[in-house]
């Protein structure tokens, strides 16, 4: 009997925390799983420390070589055996009854297609970090709109249907940033939805594949910001480009007002005639980005005028906190002004 859940693992040279990962696993609550591991070419003691457990539900698989994240995440589309795939990263934690709430929210949802949830941050040695947790929109047309700006995803917590990756013929060769360009695909075709829980345990340290591979990452998320331009029918210029991106990295300072007015209308435009997302929670999700680059810009004198843009501003989406903000900006740059 086939299990119901392939919870996947994909390990390159993992020995410091794969151990605690595997027993994340073990110990879940709902138990009709495998726990397939794919050893990129570890030169470490990683398949050691595998082949400690003993549990007939590990499969453990090895590339021929070190191949890389991307084809090594797409084993699974071919090995899995089971109904939904749950990723866990080497060095992440999963909580005790993570598959079991993921599962029954797919039996709940039989048309959703991806779920995550939240995360609690942990150091190296396994330590919570105060105050730190990711935590991610649960609202289905809120993750989706977000998911234009910004991963709504932590990779860790996320369980998609076999049926849908192998539909889409898995991850493509986005890495570091693969997992995010899969998730748009899936969110394009599929509703998708993330727990209100956290169900992982985020390692941070100082080999993330995040931190380690940053600026190939930051090159190919810039594919992917020009390709989801490009589907919303606009031209993936490089202003527009660099705007778009900067959003992602909440990093304001590469591009002006003037491109990002621009960024927001083409996309306000783009989504009344392609009908993507719901118009107003789309366009008050716009101007809520509007507002945070005006504050993080210190506009200062214009701070309000620029809030009132006539293509970005209703009335109906501002807060009196944000009135508030801009106006004291625009008083404190009248004020220096006058000095």
């Amino acid at each position: 009997m086939n299990p119901k859940i392939t919870v996947f693992m994909a390990a390159y040279n993992a020995a410091n925390y794969i151990s605690e990962s595997i027993q994340s696993i073990l110990d879940q609550t709902f138990e009709n799983f495998e726990l397939l591991i794919v050893n990129d070419g570890s030169t470490d003691k990683t398949v050691d420390v595998i082949n400690n457990f003993k549990d007939p539900r590990i499969r453990l698989i090895h590339n021929d070589k070190n191949r890389g994240l991307t084809y090594t995440r797409n084993v699974v589309v071919n090995e899995a055996m089971g109904e939904y795939i749950a990723i866990l990263d080497s060095d992440d934690v999963a909580i005790h009854n993570r598959l079991e709430l993921q599962y029954n929210f797919f039996q709940e949802h039989p048309d959703f297609a991806l779920c995550g949830g939240h995360g609690a941050v942990i150091d190296e040695v396994g330590t919570p970090v105060v105050d730190n947790r990711f935590t991610v929109p649960t609202d289905p047309d809120k993750i989706k709109m977000t998911l234009l700006f910004q991963n709504t995803y932590i990779n860790s917590t996320v369980m998609y249907k076999t049926a849908v990756l192998r539909e889409l013929n898995g991850y493509n060769d986005y890495a570091p940033a693969e997992d995010y360009e899969l998730f748009i695909r899936i969110s394009d075709k599929y509703p998708v939805g993330n727990l209100d829980s956290i169900l992982v345990k985020y390692r941070i340290h100082g080999s993330n594949t995040s931190i380690v591979q940053s600026e190939l990452g930051r090159t190919k998320v810039r594919s992917i910001k020009e390709k989801q331009l490009n589907k919303l029918q606009i031209k993936a210029d490089k202003k527009l480009t660099d705007a778009f991106l900067s959003i992602l990295e909440w990093n304001y300072s590469a591009s002006n007002f003037t491109d990002y007015i621009s960024l927001f209308t083409k996309l306000k435009a783009a989504n009344r005639s392609l009908n993507k997302y719901p118009e107003i929670p789309f366009e008050m999700m716009l101007f809520n980005y509007w507002f945070e680059i005006i504050y993080a810009k210190k506009a200062k004198m214009n701070a309000l005028s620029l809030l009132l843009n006539k293509n970005i501003f209703k009335w109906s989406y501002v807060s009196f906190r944000q009135l508030r903000k801009a106006f004291k900006l625009s008083i404190k740059g009248l004020g220096q002004l006058s000095n």
